[in-house]
Order: structure tokens, then sequence, then C-alpha cells
């Protein structure tokens, strides 16, 4: 009992075998379990592989941080009662229950480049970020994530890459003018 209160064996070979406990979960995790939760992959959903090759997506890496946030973009735009269902009431049964719905990724990427303007109904400055975070309270009458969760930093990155493939500046117009 004194050699265990005084950090002797038995405390020692507890230490030990708790240390390779974790090291064995962590290798399991990683290496071997097959659990998409412990990886940090997006899963590839209908359409992700057309998109990617239509607008270049690979020129940024084929696996990355942004590829991969890019993907997550395009899920949540496209299957957002899927993706997102933490921030929307709306199901796969309404009739418009995505950002898809609504918009294209074309003119998501024009709202991009266009963002950070003056909003007359409101009186101020509204980014674009808003804008996203008001779509998920509005037309998908959900629930308003926060400026830094991946549902809105996502659609942004969606939209940068689509802005980048159609070689879009700031300011500039669907119409040309």
């Amino acid at each position: 009992m004194e050699a265990a209160q005084a950090g002797g064996k038995p405390s020692r070979v507890r230490f030990a075998f708790a240390v390779a406990g974790v090291v064995a979960f962590a290798a399991w995790a990683h290496l071997g379990s097959g659990v998409p939760a412990f990886r940090a992959e997006v899963s590839s959903a209908p359409g992700w592989q057309a998109f990617r090759a239509s607008y270049g997506i690979d020129k940024f890496g084929a696996d990355g941080y942004f590829t991969r946030a890019v993907q997550n973009g395009y899920n949540l735009f496209h299957f957002t009662p899927v993706y997102g269902t933490r921030f929307t009431r709306k199901t796969e049964r309404d009739a418009i229950n995505s950002c898809a719905g609504c918009h294209t990724v074309e003119t998501l990427a024009y709202g991009l480049v266009n963002s950070d303007r003056f909003d007359t109904t409101l009186g101020r400055r509204v980014s674009f970020e808003e804008r996203v975070m008001r779509c998920y309270l509005g037309p998908l009458d959900g629930f308003v994530p926060t400026l830094y969760d991946p549902a809105v930093r996502d659609i942004r990155i969606l939209a940068r890459a689509v802005a980048n493939h159609l070689q879009l500046g700031e300011g500039a117009r669907k119409d040309g003018g």
C-alpha cells in the first residue's frame, strides 16, 4: 500500500497501461477503424465529381483543407437538409429546401464579389456571411449559425472557388456592366 501511495510500482504500471491504451486507441481510430467520424474526408454527394472537374477545384490540390471546404460548401449548398440539418427546418419533402433551390453557384460567386455593400433596406453595410446567415433564417426557415460556423464559412469558400474559376474581380456584375 505504501508503494502505491509513494509513486511505486503499481502506479507506474497503471500509468503505462493508460498511455498504452491511449496510443492503441489513437492508432486504431486513425488507421484501422473505418469510422467516418475519425476521418478528415467529406462525403461525396451526387454531382460533386462533375462540379469538381467543371470548376477546376483540383488546381487547389486533390485533397486539402481548401478542397474539402469547397466540397463541404457544395454539399451544404445543394443538399442543405442533409448536411445543414441543425440550421434548417426544411426537409427533402419541401419544394425549396436548399440554397440551390433559389441560387446557382454562379449567382453565389457574384454575390461574393459584390458583398459588403450598403443595403438600403437595412440602412447599413452587409457582409456576404451575414447574407448567408439570413438565408438560413429566412428562406430555409431555420436557425442562424454563428459567423465562424462551417455552414457559413464553407459556402463562402465555395463561392470563392467559383468566382476564381469565372475570373470575377471585386464588383463584377453578371450583366457585364
